[in-house]
């Protein structure tokens, strides 16, 4: 009987001593949750982390609140990345074919899952689109989104795997443009080259050969003559680049990418002006970016607000390149076909679009997005101001 009493006095104290433990190891996130700054950006994910939301009626009423403050939570919560690599490597080790929101596919591709966009959500961004569109009837207006590495290489998905159809809902979006916005298909042009190296395998971004049969499909639609591939120079600048997908699945033992730039045969010189940053470049390529981790960066040197990049080309088009990054690698190809390009990311430009296509005298203009970034981040709404 003592020794009854006695066991359980100590599986009493146990418990309440693990009870104890969790309640402080929760406690303790939640102040570090609170007190710790906010993070900007994500080097290990290569995106932009989300800010805290701003309170309104209006947003509380549609969930629109609570749906931004939970992925706020999620994006800062603390030691994130510590966990996400935890989890990781215990559902690899389970077997698991997919993991944080990422398949393991055939061939060592990582490939993201595709979110069903929220219908609300793309009828604000026809209305801004549309918008902008009515307010600029002289300009002549492409938008391009372009597929990702689930639909045009679904054949490596893992079997069973359920996916949407990620091409329905770009034709979709488009159905519901301005018929004064040319929309450009580069999923028939990717779909007939997915055998090459048209995608990275542990990154989101496609290579410069999937951004060059992309541009092809550009010059069609825009009427202008394309540099053929003989005209360049394809140089292997780095073949160690493990990118976002490869630190969000938490998986080893896959062979790195390499990164290919296009040179032209006969340089053509330019001038790349950062202009929030204030600096400028005579290359459009960051070489001191291949020693980095976002070694993608090597295009226009990543992500910046505002670019103005001045070209030799005899063309009298100036081009505003509405984006997100897939666009980065992309650029390079367009510098013969317009005098100048004008680069906005709208995720980190917050002036007046109209009034930029005004200082800068543009004459075309050019959206363009991959779908997951562009059906889930909402700052194509920026492009016009509406009620």
């Amino acid at each position: 009987m003592e020794y009854n009493n006695r066991r359980r006095k100590y599986n009493n104290i146990y418990i309440k001593s693990l009870t104890l433990i969790f309640l402080l190891f929760i406690f303790s996130v939640m102040i570090l949750n609170i007190i710790v700054p906010d993070k900007g950006f994500s080097e290990q994910e290569n995106r932009k982390l989300k800010s805290k939301p701003k309170f309104s009626v209006d947003n509380l009423l549609y969930n629109k609140f609570t749906s931004k403050y939970e992925k706020y939570m999620a994006d800062q919560f603390i030691l994130r990345n510590f966990w996400i690599n935890v989890k990781s490597s215990a559902e690899i080790i389970s077997g698991k074919k997919e993991n944080n929101e990422v398949y393991l596919g055939d061939d060592k591709y990582l490939i993201a899952k595709f979110k069903r966009p929220d219908k609300d959500n793309l009828e604000e961004k026809l209305k801004a689109i549309n918008t902008f569109s009515s307010g600029n009837k002289e300009l002549s207006k492409y938008i391009m989104l372009v597929p990702n590495k689930i639909k045009v290489l679904q054949d490596k998905l893992p079997e069973f795997a359920p996916v949407d159809n990620q091409l329905e809902y770009i034709n979709k979006f488009y159905s519901g443009l301005d018929k004064s916005i040319k929309t450009i298909n580069v999923f028939d042009t990717l779909n007939k080259n997915k055998d090459k190296y048209i995608y990275y395998k542990t990154d989101h971004h496609w290579t410069s050969e999937g951004a060059y049969y992309a541009y092809l499909e550009f010059c069609k639609s825009s009427g202008i003559t394309p540099k053929e591939a003989s005209s360049y120079n394809i140089k292997k600048v780095n073949n160690e680049f493990y990118g976002t997908l490869y630190s969000r699945a938490g998986v080893k033992n896959i062979d790195s990418d390499a990164i290919n730039v296009y040179l032209p045969k006969n340089p053509e010189d330019v001038l790349i002006n950062y202009l929030e940053e204030k600096k400028k470049s005579a290359s459009l390529y960051n070489s001191s970016s291949l020693n980095t981790k976002d070694k993608y960066s090597t295009f226009l040197g990543g992500n910046h607000p505002i670019i103005k990049i001045s070209t030799m080309s005899n063309s009298a088009k100036k081009l505003l390149v509405i984006k997100d990054s897939y666009a980065n690698c992309f650029i390079p190809f367009l510098t013969s076909n317009f005098r100048d390009i004008v680069v906005v990311d709208l995720r980190y430009y917050s002036d007046d679009v109209n009034t930029l296509i005004k200082d800068y005298n543009i004459t075309d203009v050019l959206m363009l997005y991959n779908t997951n970034t562009f059906f889930e981040d909402e700052s194509i709404l920026n492009i016009s101001d509406y009620e």
